[in-house]
């Protein structure tokens, strides 16, 4: 069978020539898949991105503004790494500023005696800052509700698996060091 040019490709895909549209995905997708998978990215955010990339060319086509100087299937990839890098940009930026938001401890038991909440925040505090640095990125997005792929991804983990576990040794950590200090015996004494 012969290989579509970048005309029959264009023309097929303003036309939602189906047969056009299977060779593009059968052809492009596992391409686009192992460059996300490769660079810290998941199946499901390869097919999201190669979707996104998909109408991004419709769009242009049908605009008329796609003038293509290179194969077609080099310009969907290079549409796809921008879109992938851009993703990955918005996630390190997000987890670098909650890395750096002050962390507050909120006890409802606290919540009517100020300097008992203050003992707790710098108690926890303290404690927080003497985790590595990786722990400290993990659990700051952990508590503000990042899911356990957007941590993954932040952090370049390979899978899923790897970064929940890392998840909980360093809540694990973080619990066995405040619990183990002297100061919160005598808050925890104080709150009963």
């Amino acid at each position: 069978m012969k290989l579509p040019s970048n005309n029959d490709l264009i023309k097929g895909i303003r036309n939602h020539d189906s047969p056009l549209l299977r060779h593009v995905y059968e052809t492009y997708y596992p391409i686009i898949e192992g460059y996300i998978i490769h660079n810290q990215g998941s199946r499901e955010q390869a097919r999201d991105i190669f979707q996104d990339a998909m109408i991004i060319v419709y769009n242009r086509i049908k605009s008329d503004e796609l003038e293509l100087s290179c194969k077609f299937g080099t310009y969907l990839y290079a549409i796809c790494k921008n879109i992938w890098m851009q993703e990955r940009k918005k996630y390190l930026q997000r987890a670098e500023k909650l890395r750096q938001q002050p962390l507050v401890v909120n006890d409802p038991g606290a919540a009517d005696d100020p300097l008992l909440q203050n003992h707790l925040t710098n108690l926890f505090n303290k404690h927080f800052e003497e985790l590595s640095k990786d722990c400290q990125k993990i659990l700051s997005m952990y508590f503000n509700n990042f899911s356990v792929e957007d941590i993954r991804i932040a952090m370049n983990y390979k899978d899923l698996h790897h970064t929940a576990d890392r998840k909980y040794r360093c809540k694990k950590s973080l619990i066995k060091r405040i619990v183990n200090d002297p100061l919160f015996k005598r808050l925890k004494n104080e709150l009963r």
